[in-house]
C-alpha cells in the first residue's frame, strides 16, 4: 500500500499558521513506538490520522474527534453519537480513499494527531503529517485486539480521560482471559475449522495470520486459509473448488447480500457447512465487529463467535451482553440496542 502524498512546503506552512501549536506543553508521553511526545495540558480536539484510530478515540470520548475519515452507513445511525454525526469527512493519510483536503482539515483546528503504527506504513511520512498539521502526534498499535488496552490507556492519558480508558482496557483484558480460559486449551485437531467468506461472491478471504480475521483464532477456531498475508488489505482470491477442498466446519460471512443468497446458491449449498446451517454473518454496526477498521469491537466479536463455535464451552447471553457492551463502549442506552437487528439474522 502506498502512503498518500504529504502537503507541499507552502501548504504545510499555511497549515501551521492556521492551526498553531498548543501554548502549554504540560506532559511528556512515550507512545507505542517509543517516541517521546509533548502533549498539551488540555486536549479537546483530536484528529485521527487513520481509520482504526477513529473508534479508539470515539470509545473514550467521541466529543473530542474533530473529523472522520470514513462515513457511517445509514443503518449505523441509531448507534452513533450525535457528537460525531455532523463531523466533516476529511479523508485519510493511510489506506484506501482520498487524502485529506488541507484547507478542510485546517478548519478543524486539532490540538493532537493520533496515527496508526503498522509495518505497512512509512512512519517518517506519518511524522511529516504531524508537522504539516502543526500538532504533536502519537503512534498507537492497533492491529491486534491485545494491542487495544495499551492504546486506550495511552490515548486516555493524552486527552485527560485516564479513568474512562482504564475501564475500557480492563473490560478487553478480562474478556480475552474469559474466552481463552473456555476455549484456549482445545487441541488443534479438535478446533472448529472456519472459512472467512469476504466480498460479494464470498471468494475473497484472509490468511490465518491476518489481523482482519484474528477473531477466528481468538474464539478458538482454526482459519482454514493457511498462508502469509502480503498486503494490508488482505482479501486473498480463492475459488469455490478451493473452499470445497478445505471443507470448513463453519463459514463466517462478511457481506450481508452474499449471506442472504448463500443457501440458495446450488454451488455453495453443496458445502457441508452450508448444508448443516453453520454459516454466520459478521455484525457491522456501527463499527465492523471483525475489522476494517480493526477496533475494540473484536472484544465483543470473539465472545459472540466463541459461543457460536462452542456453546457448551462458552455460554453467553447475546440479549444481555450486546446491550451492555454497547452501553459501555458506545454510550448507547441498553434499551435502544436491537440485538436481532445488529446480528442480522445470524
Amino acid at each position: 500500500m502506498t502512503f498518500a502524498s504529504i502537503p507541499s512546503r507552502p501548504v504545510r506552512l499555511a497549515l501551521g499558521l492556521i492551526l498553531g501549536t498548543a501554548a502549554v506543553q504540560a506532559a511528556e508521553l512515550t507512545d507505542m513506538t517509543g517516541r517521546r511526545v509533548q502533549v498539551p495540558d488540555q486536549v479537546t480536539r483530536v484528529f485521527a490520522v487513520a481509520p482504526p484510530v477513529v473508534p479508539l478515540v470515539y470509545a473514550i470520548d467521541p466529543g473530542k474527534l474533530v473529523a472522520l475519515n470514513f462515513p457511517f452507513e445509514p443503518d449505523d445511525v441509531p448507534y452513533v453519537s450525535p457528537l460525531v454525526k455532523d463531523l466533516p469527512i476529511v479523508g485519510r493519510f493511510t489506506g484506501e480513499g482520498q487524502p485529506p483536503d488541507p484547507e478542510l482539515l485546517a478548519k478543524t483546528r486539532p490540538q493532537l494527531s493520533i496515527a496508526w503504527d503498522t509495518p505497512f506504513i512509512d512512519a517518517k511520512q506519518v511524522e511529516a503529517t504531524f508537522q504539516a498539521l502543526g500538532t504533536p502526534g502519537l503512534f498507537v498499535r492497533l492491529e491486534r485486539l491485545a494491542d487495544q488496552p495499551a492504546a486506550l490507556e495511552l490515548v486516555g492519558q493524552a486527552i485527560g480521560e485516564e479513568g474512562r480508558a482504564t475501564q475500557l482496557a480492563t473490560y478487553i483484558r478480562d474478556a480475552m482471559a474469559r474466552v481463552n480460559q473456555a476455549v484456549g486449551a482445545i487441541p488443534a485437531g479438535e478446533r472448529q475449522r472456519v472459512y472467512f467468506a469476504e466480498g460479494p461472491a464470498g471468494l475473497f478471504t484472509e490468511c490465518d495470520d491476518s489481523f482482519h480475521a484474528e477473531v477466528i483464532a481468538l474464539a478458538g477456531g482454526e482459519n482454514v486459509m493457511h498462508c502469509q498475508t502480503k498486503a494490508m488489505c488482505g482479501r486473498e482470491k480463492v475459488s469455490l473448488e478451493q473452499v470445497d477442498g478445505m471443507d470448513p466446519d463453519v463459514i463466517l460471512v462478511e457481506d450481508p447480500k452474499f449471506f442472504v443468497t448463500l443457501t440458495s446458491d446450488p454451488a455453495w449449498s453443496a458445502l457441508r457447512a452450508v448444508r448443516e446451517g453453520r454459516i454466520y454473518l459478521a455484525p457491522t454496526k456501527p463499527f465492523n465487529w471483525l475489522g476494517r477498521p480493526p477496533s475494540f469491537m473484536r472484544a465483543l466479536a470473539m465472545q459472540w463467535f466463541a459461543n457460536r463455535l462452542y456453546p457448551e464451552r462458552f455460554q453467553w447471553d447475546a440479549e444481555r451482553e450486546i446491550p451492555a457492551f454497547y452501553a459501555l463502549f458506545l454510550g448507547v442506552e441498553p434499551g435502544m440496542v436491537k440485538v436481532a437487528d445488529i446480528l442480522g439474522g445470524s
